[in-house]
């Protein structure tokens, strides 16, 4: 294997003193001048074109955030050996870094200045979206009806399985949830449609978790896209939030670092908040234990769940932020 790597290492004309395997798809490689981080990508040839597309793009707009790529000795982004695609970018090494208010900050800036700086907007049809929400409003109440129905058949039982227990625990949060949802809503509709605004989209990174962020730059960009700017919170906290983390309080006290730069309007923070409040992942999990999928065992669905709850409690938590700061009516502005 590590001949195969450097063979890769030639086409960059990299001499290695050192090469790790730090996972099956990243190697470290230190040659007599810098320490390079070599990628076995997962891109097909379908996705290629627009990784690459990305990375040129990013260049020409000199965005910082954006971890650039060594070049091959043929002036390519990638080497390409048999059927796998690899790149080749600087090392960073961080180490030391420790995920407190100042890393908080500094990742909603990062963030807000690569959405800002990449920003386009575009029309969109307010009927087809209003109705895709109201549908999703109906769903919604649909599944908090049948939320009910199962802890009904739960309770019946005189042994309740650990996994019943555990949702009957849930259910008076699970439900604050769904009328959370449903309030979300319906102010986005009636927000979106006062508002009358042209849609935002952005480029994203579209993976990113804390394992993607090292120092000032995101890596592994072969899920980006141009998307609207909150599904890269969104896709990052649903990422960070199920993990346990007594830090994610730092995420809603800190996120004027991300609006300061990049202001997001009443709709886009209804929006948010509605994916962040959506019950839809718990709901199926809850449906597959009853339906006994095979493959899971009852820890399984245990551990499944409380992942979910734990990002249920934080969209509850953020919804109420959003309120707060944002809907409240300042009486300094009444006119007396």
């Amino acid at each position: 294997m590590e001949d195969n790597i450097t063979n890769v290492l030639n086409a960059y004309n990299i001499d290695p003193l050192k090469i790790n395997k730090v996972t099956s798809q990243l190697y470290y490689i230190k040659d007599h001048h810098r320490e390079y981080a070599l990628k076995r990508s997962s891109l097909t040839e379908e996705m290629v074109k627009h990784w690459e597309a990305i990375y040129r793009y990013s260049n020409s707009k000199n965005i910082d955030a954006v971890l650039p790529v060594y070049l091959t000795k043929e002036g390519n982004l990638y080497y390409r050996r048999e059927q796998t695609i690899f790149y080749l970018s600087p090392w960073i090494n961080d180490t030391n870094k420790k995920m407190d208010s100042k890393w908080v900050s500094d990742f909603y800036e990062t963030l807000a200045k690569l959405h800002w700086n990449t920003k386009r907007t575009h029309k969109i049809d307010i009927e087809t979206i209003s109705n895709q929400f109201v549908s999703f409003q109906n769903y919604c109440r649909e599944m908090r009806k049948q939320l009910l129905t199962f802890i009904h058949q739960f309770e019946k039982k005189q042994y309740m399985s650990p996994f019943e227990l555990l949702v009957c625990t849930h259910f008076r949060d699970i439900d604050q949830a769904f009328i959370e949802v449903d309030k979300r809503v319906h102010r986005f509709i009636n927000v979106f449609e006062e508002e009358k605004l042209t849609w935002s989209s952005s480029l994203c990174h579209y993976r990113l978790d804390y394992s993607h962020i090292k120092q000032t730059y995101f890596i592994n960009w072969e899920s980006a896209r141009y998307d609207h700017p909150v599904m890269d919170l969104i896709l990052f906290f649903q990422n960070e939030i199920g993990r346990f983390n007594p830090s994610t309080n730092l995420y809603i006290d800190s996120f004027s670092s991300y609006t300061d730069t990049n202001e997001l309007t009443l709709s886009e923070l209804q929006y948010f908040s509605i994916y962040l409040l959506s019950p839809t992942n718990y709901i199926q999990i809850i449906y597959e234990y009853v339906r006994g999928v095979q493959n899971k065992s009852e820890i399984q669905h245990i551990k499944s769940i409380q992942h979910e709850f734990r990002k249920i409690i934080f969209g509850i938590k953020w919804s109420a932020f959003i309120e707060k700061e944002y809907e409240t009516l300042d009486l300094d502005d009444l006119e007396v």
